[in-house]
């Protein structure tokens, strides 16, 4: 069962990811942004729904991911910079 305090986020987690990206100069790993999310946001997910977030902005053109050994490397995509999404 879904408690008080997992069911809405104060911020929506694309947002966060958006943000956390932008913050870290337009670079950053998942693990990072999984380390970030969970102690600074306190938002309680699993690297499986950050991975399927991630899915989803990489799909809608937001960022890249590419794979760097056992990490993924993520990024603005040249689109969502140059403003074409």
């Amino acid at each position: 069962m879904v408690g008080p305090d997992t069911a809405w986020r104060p911020r929506p987690l694309p947002k966060v990811i958006l943000d956390e990206i932008a913050r870290h100069g337009g670079r950053i790993t998942d693990l990072e942004l999984y380390k970030i999310i969970r102690e600074e946001y306190k938002y309680d997910i699993s690297l499986a729904e950050l991975h399927k977030v991630l899915m989803a902005l990489e799909l809608r053109g937001f960022i890249v991911v590419n794979r760097v050994k056992r990490e993924f490397s993520i990024m603005f995509s040249h689109d969502f910079i140059r403003g074409r999404i």
